[in-house]
C-alpha cells in the first residue's frame, strides 16, 4: 500500500486546546493496560532465559549437619555429638536438553516480542477508531444543532401563518412536534459524543482529556497493493510454530545422556579405632557422573508425540489465518472501492443541495421565493451533509481495517 497522501484527520491544524491523533496513539502505547501486561510477560520470558542459561554454569553447594545421638542407640565408635560439613562443586559437561532449553527460551523471548507488536497494533487500531468516532460524533452534533435551528425557524414561520389564519392548527401542532423531535435528536447526539469521549478517556487510562482536534476527510489509499506480509497475527502464529518446534526438540533431547563432573571436600568427626579417642576426618573426592535414562515407560515418547501434535495444530492455525486475513483484505478492498463511489455520489448530492440552498436564499432576497422554500432547502442541505459525513466515516473505518490487516 502506498503512503497515505492525505491524513488530515490526524490533525489539520495543531491546537494547544485539542488532543491530536498522534497524541492519542502515543498515550495509548504508553498507558494501555494490555501493553503493560504484555510487557510483564516479556520480562518474565527474559527471566526464564536467564534461568535456562544458568544450567550451563557450575553449581556450588555447602551443607552442614549436627546430630545428637541417644547413648543407648549408638555403638562405642560413634560420637554422641556428630558434626559433618561438606562443600561441593558440580559442572555439566554435556547435557543436550540444557542447550535445547536455552534455544526454547530464546524463541519464547522472540515470540513475546512479536506478541507485543501485535498488541500494540491492536491498541493503535482501537485508538484511531475511537478518535475517529469522536470526530464523527462531534460533526453530527454540529449538524443536529443546525437542524434544530431549522426547525425553530420552521415553527416561527408556521406559527406566524397560523396566527394570521393562513395555516391550520394541525400544521402548527406538527411544527411543534417536529421541533421537539429535533431537540431530542440534538440532545441525543450530544450524549453520544460525550460517551465516545468517555470511551476514549477510558482506553487511554486518563481522567480528563481535551477535546479531540481535527476534521474527518477521506484517506487516499491504493488498495491494489494490499498484502499480508506484515500482519501481526500471522507473524505471531509463525513464531508460535517456531516455539512449538523448539518445544519438540527439547522433548527429544531427553533421550540423550548427560555427563556431569563433581568435586567435593568434606570434614566430619568420628572415634578412632582402636584407641577410641575422637578425631576429625577431612578430604576430597572428585569424579564424573553419566546419566542416561534408557526406559521410562514410554513417558518421553508420549511427550515428544504431544509436542509434535502441538506443532501440527499451530501449522493448521497459520494456514487458516492466512486464508482468513486474505479474505478479509479482499472484502475490505471491495468495501473501500464501493464507498469511494458512494462518497462521490454523496459529494455531488451535497454540492447540489448547497447550490439549491444558495438559489432559494437569493430568490427570497429578491422577493420571488418563500421562507418555506428556504427552510426546505436548508433541511435538504443538512440531510446531504449527514449522509456525506457518514459515508466518509465508514470509508475511513474500512481504511483502518485494511491498515490493521497489513500491520500498519
Amino acid at each position: 500500500m502506498k503512503r497515505i497522501l492525505t491524513f488530515s484527520i490526524l490533525c489539520c491544524i495543531a491546537s494547544s486546546f485539542g488532543i491530536t491523533f498522534d497524541e492519542v496513539i502515543s498515550i495509548a502505547e504508553k498507558r494501555a493496560t494490555s501493553i503493560k501486561l504484555t510487557e510483564k510477560d516479556r520480562e518474565r520470558t527474559e527471566a526464564q532465559l536467564i534461568e535456562a542459561k544458568s544450567n550451563i554454569l557450575p553449581s556450588v553447594n555447602l551443607t552442614g549437619t549436627f546430630t545428637r545421638w541417644d547413648p543407648n542407640y549408638i555403638t562405642g565408635f560413634t560420637p554422641k555429638s556428630q558434626y559433618n560439613a561438606r562443600i561441593g562443586l558440580s559442572q555439566k559437561i554435556f547435557d543436550y536438553q540444557v542447550f535445547a532449553l536455552i534455544k526454547l527460551s530464546k524463541v519464547n523471548t522472540d515470540l513475546q516480542k512479536t506478541i507485543m507488536e501485535d498488541v500494540k497494533q491492536k491498541v493503535k487500531d482501537t485508538a484511531r477508531k475511537l478518535f475517529l468516532t469522536c470526530l464523527y460524533n462531534r460533526e453530527v452534533v454540529k449538524i443536529k444543532e443546525e437542524s434544530l435551528k431549522y426547525w425553530q425557524e420552521n415553527l416561527k414561520y408556521v406559527e406566524g401563518k397560523y396566527q394570521a389564519g393562513l395555516a391550520a392548527k394541525y400544521d402548527y401542532l406538527r411544527a411543534q412536534s417536529q421541533l421537539q423531535s429535533a431537540v431530542a435528536d440534538y440532545e441525543e447526539s450530544k450524549a453520544i459524543y460525550t460517551k465516545s469521549v468517555e470511551d476514549l478517556k477510558r482506553f487511554l487510562m486518563l481522567d480528563e482529556i481535551t477535546e479531540p482536534e481535527g476534521e474527518i476527510t477521506p484517506f487516499i489509499v491504493d488498495v491494489q497493493e494490499a498484502n499480508i506480509e506484515n500482519n501481526t497475527e500471522i507473524r505471531v502464529l509463525k513464531y508460535q510454530i517456531r516455539f512449538a518446534q523448539s518445544q519438540l526438540e527439547y522433548q527429544k533431547a531427553a533421550n540423550y545422556p548427560s555427563l556431569t563432573a563433581f568435586l567435593n571436600y568434606q570434614i566430619n568427626n568420628q572415634r578412632n579405632f582402636p584407641a577410641g579417642n575422637e578425631i576429625w576426618k577431612k578430604g576430597y573426592n572428585l569424579g564424573v557422573s553419566l546419566n542416561w535414562q534408557m526406559f521410562d515407560g514410554l513417558a518421553k515418547d508420549s511427550r515428544v508425540l504431544q509436542a509434535s501434535i502441538d506443532r501440527a495444530k499451530q501449522e493448521l492455525q497459520l494456514h487458516d489465518k492466512l486464508k482468513e486475513v486474505q479474505t478479509e483484505i479482499n472484502k475490505t478492498k471491495v468495501n473501500i472501492n464501493f464507498l469511494k463511489v458512494r462518497m462521490k455520489a454523496e459529494e455531488e448530492n451535497l454540492n447540489y443541495a448547497k447550490e439549491a440552498l444558495r438559489l432559494s436564499t437569493e430568490r427570497f432576497k429578491a422577493n420571488v421565493g418563500s421562507t418555506l422554500e428556504i427552510l426546505e432547502s436548508q433541511s435538504n442541505y443538512l440531510a446531504a451533509r449527514m449522509n456525506h459525513i457518514s459515508t466518509v466515516y465508514n470509508y475511513n473505518l474500512r481504511v483502518f481495517d485494511l491498515m490493521y490487516l497489513q500491520g500498519k
